[in-house]
This record gives structure tokens, C-alpha cells and sequence, in this order.
């Protein structure tokens, strides 16, 4: 780990202009999950490279803020003789220190909620604390060698797989705004965007969103806000039928011509405080109302659905022939983590309607799979291991849709306590995937489920069991999850929600575990909900210990091998087909 001399230029910079601490959000002006790199100020300032994280920085001392998946990852990362790490959990407690008399707290109001900002202005204000807003990042004014914001070509997704006409999509979205007596709606939300309007891009890596802003009036035109050089001539006419296209260089003005006095909606938890203080700087009232798009995004239409079915069936084939590679690979420690995961990657490659993966993927070997979000060192390749567990965590981004898949294999011989382990995680995500609810419940209500058979023996996992998953969009999609109440807040799961199960156990400098499948919630009765799988792929039986397994659950595995074998063999060459079977006959 090299020394971080980053914090000490930070630390300097804050005295000179008299500023007691800085907030540093890991994230982007569009509050996205996935940013580019121009937009990775905590990683340049902390060397944590995580998707989750939050930095306070004072003149003396700095505090980095992640949740469970990266705790493993950020003291290997981060130096810690001059930034303390701790849970994110935390940060509001630490931060609440710092809101005393004539103190000043700085942060970009580009990269923080409205919802987050009016709670900082509240403290402020009650504890005559001074709020400084910067115009410029204070760590884009150190940060040498920034890369350029760069954006990709704009593309339109078809109806064909999109299943309705963006036009129907905006209708819809009006009539939400004259429900809440709102003049028009700020959008910023990317997958959102991208969504409503049928359209994906290349601005985001593993996520085809391009980068834009939406403004959507009662009584005129859409006012889209994009990179217009980016779009074809196709795309361009399409658009232009049923809204107003303009440069996003002009965004900063994009209230200045309004008429005075109009209520403009914000979801105040996802949309950036900037642009909420631009509408009340040109007399405008800020409204809170969530983002309309969120829920039908989240519900997918039959088109929608059909298509990641499909979807994941060729992807499931890609995992199948490269678990078969892998199992049957007579020098295995030849390979390394780096060299795996690109076989893998080559097999999907030759998918139909493959665009690209869905993220950066997990592939990690004995101690390494114990990080949950670990990332190989394309510098320091780590060999492959026998008698070793490893873990692949991958997905891929077909035009039809997006998955999400992960598989825990042993290569060679596991011990005891390993195929302990591994079964209960298995009886977890048995438990899940076969549980029948009522509507109306949340995915905070079942998360306990996933988790029983570990915390029967004292263990447990300090990540969320599941997450949504777009449709040809973010991997990670709100609002819809499956989490312990105290992680993330939940909405009530409905029909055609697609979410991943993937409950796991992490045992610290050896090894890791996690079965993930994807899931989407379907409608059992009128007031019934069951989950139907759509990932398809053999689970290690060397890892299973059957003597622990209720007859329930060995049906459960039984029957999910035997449709693994039917919808995938007839993929597969004749050794492929050979050891599938041999892989999924019943237990």
C-alpha cells in the first residue's frame, strides 16, 4: 500500500481558506452508483476504489466512511496512518461533531440530495455553523491530470425490446405531475432518462446511460438536455417529434426562461441540491415528489420480462461451459484470476445481443473471495489455487436485458466447516427463492429468511441479500431490494420486479462464499406473491452437504438441476453435455 501524501495537499488547501471540514461524496452530479472517471474524488483523495463511500476531511485528521462489502477491501487500499476508516453507519454521528458555533463545513452542492442538504442547512442554522457551498470541487482544484468528462455515441432501444413507446411512457409521467398539481418535473436520474425516452449510451462504463437532464412540463414540450453531437440523424428526428433537444453545456441555464412562480417537482432524495438552488435562485417553488419513473421502470412490462429470460438462458450457458472449463482444467494454477475471468468474458462475448458486462466482475481466489467486492489486480495477476475456493461474480448486458450471476466452486477438495458453510448459504437462498408473501410486503420483511441458517451458528453477512436489476440498464436498480431494516430503506415488492438473491459467508483471510440468482416477483393468487427464477447454471455439488438439508431443500435442488440440464444442454458441446448431466443429477 503506498502512501497517501493526497490528504495532506486537501488538508493544506482547507486551512488557507479557513474551511474546518469537507464532505466528500462518492459520486457524480447525476447522484449515480456507476461514475466516470472524472468523477472520482474519493478514490483520487482516499485510494479507495469501492462503489460506496463518504470522506470527512478536517484540518488535522480524515475519516473514510464504507459499508461491509468494502471494509476487507478499504484497509487494504486505504493508508491508514492518516485516514481512519469506519462504517458508514457512522458518518452521521461523526459528522453531527462539527456542527458547533462558527465552525465552516464545506461541500459541492453538485454531488448531495436535496434531501441530504436541508438537513445540513437545518443543523447549521440551529448551531450557528458556518455552510460553505463551492463553486468550484476543492479536489478538482488539486487533482492533476484530471481526466476530461468524455461522451459516447447515443443510441435508441427499440420497442422491440423496450415493450412501450416512449411517447405513452411521458403521457403517463404528465399525468402524475397534474395529479400533484406540479407545472413541470426535473429529471436527473440517468437509468431514468434513459429509460423514458427509450434511448441508451456509452457515458457510463457497463451501464449504456448517456449523460443528460430532463425537464418535463404540463402544458409544453420536454426540454432534453444532451450531448446533441452524439446522436444520429434516426435518433435525432425520433426525439424531435415530441421534444425540445439542447446542449447539456446549457444546463445551468435551464430555469432562466420559465415563467416566474412555477412548482417544480424534485425527488429530493436522488436529485443533486445544485439544481434544486438554481430553480429557487430564478423564483421558482421546489416541490418534492419522487421520480415518477421509479416504479414503472421498476414493474417490467411482459416485453421486458420475456427478454431477460432469454437473456439469462444465453448467459447461463456462458457460465455453464466456463464452470465446465474450469472444473476439468488439468493445470489450473497456471491461470490466474485475471486470465478466468477474460475465458469467461470470451464466452459471453459470442452471445447474441451481447453489448457488454454489467460491471467490473468478481473473480477471486481463497482469501480474495472473502472481500465481497474485490477486483483483481490486472498488475499483479494472483494464480489460480487447488483445494482452493473461488468465487465469480459477473453479468452481462444484452440488449434484451441485464444479469447478474455468482458461483462458488472448489477446486480440488473442501474442508468440513467449507461445505458447511456453503450448504447454509445454499438453505438460504432456498428459503428466498421459494418463499410465497402477501402483497404489501417489503423486501426488509424477508430478508431474515437468507440469513437464518447462518445466524443459527453465530454468523452472518454484512451486505444486502438482493437489489434490482434494470431492464438493458443498472445492474444495481432502485428502489426495489431485499436488505436488513438497518441497512437500506425498502419499498413494498410488486409484480414484474426483478431482483437478485444472494446471500453469503465471508470468513476473513480464507475464503468466501455467495450463490446469487436472479429473481423476479410474480403474482401467485390475488393476494399472493412468489418469486420465479430466471438464472440458470449448476451449483457446486462438492460444496453440498446433504446431511443438513431438509427434504424440502433437496427437492429444491433437485429440480432446479434438472431444468438447468433442459433449458441449457442443447447449447453445449457433447463433453459439455456429459459432465452437465453428471453435475445436476439428483442428490
Amino acid at each position: 500500500m503506498k502512501k497517501n501524501i493526497k490528504i495532506a495537499k486537501i488538508q493544506k488547501q482547507l486551512k488557507e481558506k479557513k474551511i474546518d471540514c469537507l464532505i466528500i461524496n462518492r459520486t457524480d452530479e447525476f447522484l449515480n452508483e456507476y461514475i466516470s472517471p472524472d468523477s472520482e474524488r474519493l478514490y483520487w483523495a482516499t485510494d479507495f476504489s469501492g462503489s460506496a463511500g463518504k470522506a470527512i476531511i478536517h484540518q488535522e485528521k480524515s475519516y473514510l466512511f464504507v459499508d461491509g462489502r468494502y471494509t476487507f477491501q478499504a484497509k487494504e487500499q486505504v493508508d491508514e496512518m492518516v485516514v481512519t476508516l469506519l462504517h458508514l453507519n457512522e458518518f452521521s454521528s461523526e459528522l453531527s461533531k462539527n456542527f458547533i458555533k462558527e465552525n465552516c463545513i464545506a461541500l459541492d452542492p453538485k454531488l448531495h440530495s436535496i434531501e441530504e442538504i436541508k438537513k445540513i442547512i437545518d443543523l447549521t442554522n440551529k448551531n450557528e455553523t458556518k455552510l460553505y457551498f463551492t463553486e468550484s470541487n476543492l479536489i478538482d482544484e488539486l487533482w492533476e491530470h484530471k481526466p476530461n468528462r468524455e461522451y459516447g455515441t447515443i443510441f435508441d432501444h427499440s420497442n422491440n425490446y423496450a415493450g412501450i413507446d416512449s411517447l405513452k411512457k411521458i403521457h403517463a409521467f404528465i399525468k402524475t405531475l397534474k395529479k400533484n398539481n406540479l407545472d413541470t418535473y426535473f429529471l436527473s436520474s440517468l437509468d431514468s432518462i434513459a429509460w423514458l425516452l427509450n434511448l441508451r449510451g456509452y457515458d457510463i462504463l457497463y451501464t449504456p446511460v448517456a449523460f443528460a437532464y430532463l425537464l418535463i412540463s404540463v402544458d409544453s414540450k420536454p426540454v432534453l438536455y444532451l450531448s446533441i453531437n452524439k446522436l444520429d440523424e434516426d435518433l435525432k428526428l425520433r426525439l424531435a417529434n415530441f421534444l425540445i433537444i439542447k446542449p447539456i453545456e446549457e444546463i445551468d441555464s435551464i430555469f432562466d426562461n420559465l415563467q416566474n412562480s412555477l412548482k417544480i417537482g424534485f425527488d429530493f432524495k436522488n436529485t443533486s441540491y445544485y439544481f434544486y438552488n438554481l430553480a429557487l435562485q430564478n423564483n421558482h417553488q421546489g416541490v418534492s415528489l419522487e421520480n415518477p419513473c421509479l416504479l414503472p421502470k421498476a414493474t417490467k412490462n411482459l416485453i421486458e420480462l420475456e427478454g431477460s429470460k432469454r437473456a439469462h438462458i444465453r448467459d447461463g450457458v456462458s457460465i455453464t461451459k466456463f464452470l465446465y472449463w474450469l472444473k476439468n482444467h488439468k493445470n489450473i494454477e497456471k491461470e490466474t484470476e485475471i486470465s478466468v475471468a477474460k475465458k469467461l468474458l470470451d464466452f459471453r462475448k459470442s452471445n447474441e445481443l451481447f453489448h457488454s458486462v454489467s460491471f467490473d466482475s468478481i473473480s477471486a481466489i481463497g482469501k480474495n473471495a472473502a472481500l465481497p467486492h474485490y477486483r483483481a489486480d490486472i498488475n499483479n495477476p494472483i494464480k489460480m489455487k487447488k483445494n482452493s475456493i473461488y468465487l465469480s461474480d459477473s453479468g452481462g448486458q444484452y440488449l434484451d436485458g441485464t444479469t447478474d450471476i455468482t458461483r462458488t466452486i472448489i477446486l480440488g477438495n473442501p474442508t468440513h466447516e467449507q461445505r458447511d458453510r456453503f450448504t447454509r448459504v445454499l438453505k438460504g437462498h432456498i428459503r428466498l427463492s421459494s418463499h410465497v408473501f402477501a402483497k404489501g410486503t417489503k423486501g426488509t420483511d424477508i430478508d431474515y429468511l437468507a440469513r437464518e441458517s447462518l445466524q443459527e451458528i453465530g454468523c452472518d453477512y454484512d451486505h444486502g441479500t438482493g437489489h434490482g436489476i434494470g431492464s438493458f440498464l443498472s445492474v444495481h436498480e432502485a428502489p426495489q431490494r431485499i436488505s436488513k431494516k438497518t441497512m437500506f430503506p425498502s419499498v413494498e415488492l410488486l409484480g414484474g420486479m426483478i431482483l437478485s438473491n444472494e446471500p453469503g459467508y465471508y470468513k476473513e483471510g480464507e475464503y468466501g462464499i455467495r450463490i446469487e440468482n436472479i429473481i423476479i416477483v410474480q403474482e401467485e393468487s390475488k393476494d399472493l406473491f412468489k418469486f420465479e427464477n430466471i438464472s440458470w447454471a449448476p451449483i457446486d455439488r462438492d460444496l453440498i452437504n446433504t446431511e443438513i438439508l431438509s427434504k424440502d431443500e433437496l427437492e429444491w435442488i433437485n429440480v432446479y438441476h434438472q431444468s438447468v440440464f433442459d433449458k441449457l444442454s442443447e447449447f453445449l458441446n457433447i463433453k459439455e453435455k456429459v459432465w452437465l448431466q453428471k453435475v445436476t443429477m439428483p442428490l
